[in-house]
């Protein structure tokens, strides 16, 4: 009896550790994925122009300019599948709801295909690449750095502010790809860059449609 009730008693013991060291866990850990999605591999915090710039920058560099040029444009086209996946699920534009799950679906397939072409081409490196590094690497830096960001006014409508951030995140691509046909050496990254040169062009057009309806036009 006596043996009974002293192990019932660290029974009690245990069961109230636990419940206090529940309630120790800050509230801001207990659930990551709720609280930071963009952390936690998730696809609804949109970068900011100046986010996705910084993240352009910090692409690891090989020294193989197919390599690098497919890394920056798988990181170019996660951009943009987050602002499409944002918009999903905060914007109430038809238009560009439509637009979004559209980029959304076709930049995943070109994802997979830049995936294949970085591995394939990691380790096919040659003089020719190497000759060509530095000057692709100077005119990469170059075209980043004539990135312009939108000027218009923060909004809290998310259709703006998809609208906006989309149309410079489509400019920055359409400069990467012109690198990426003007320096690559493989012909399939070549034409996937061609195929990519003319969806972003008509994305750009179809959201500057919407936009001059829906901002000034000094404001894009």
């Amino acid at each position: 009896m006596l043996l009974r009730s002293v192990v019932g008693l660290v029974v009690l013991l245990l069961l109230g550790a636990c419940r206090e060291s529940v309630q120790d866990i800050p509230a801001h850990t207990a659930d990551t994925h709720q609280q930071a999605p963009e952390q936690s591999g998730g696809l609804l915090a949109p970068p900011t122009g100046q986010q996705a710039q910084q993240r352009l920058r910090s692409v690891a560099r090989t020294g193989n300019v197919d390599h690098d040029i497919a890394s920056l444009l798988l990181e170019h086209l996660r951009g943009a599948r987050q602002l499409a996946a944002a918009e999903l699920a905060t914007g109430r534009a038809p238009v560009l709801r439509a637009l979004a799950d559209t980029l959304r679906r076709a930049w995943q397939r070109e994802s997979q295909n830049l995936g294949r072409l970085a591995v394939r081409t990691h380790n096919q490196e040659s003089e020719e690449h190497t000759r060509h590094y530095q000057e692709f690497n100077r005119d990469v830096q170059a075209a980043l750095d004539s990135a312009v960001y939108s000027t218009h006014a923060a909004s809290a409508d998310p259709d703006i502010e998809f609208a906006a951030a989309l149309s410079i995140q489509l400019r920055t691509g359409l400069r990467l790809v012109q690198e990426a046909i003007a320096h690559g050496s493989d012909p399939s990254l070549i034409a996937l860059a061609h195929r990519l040169h003319h969806d972003q062009l008509h994305y750009l057009r179809r959201v500057q449609s919407w936009s001059s309806t829906h901002l000034p036009p000094a404001k894009l």
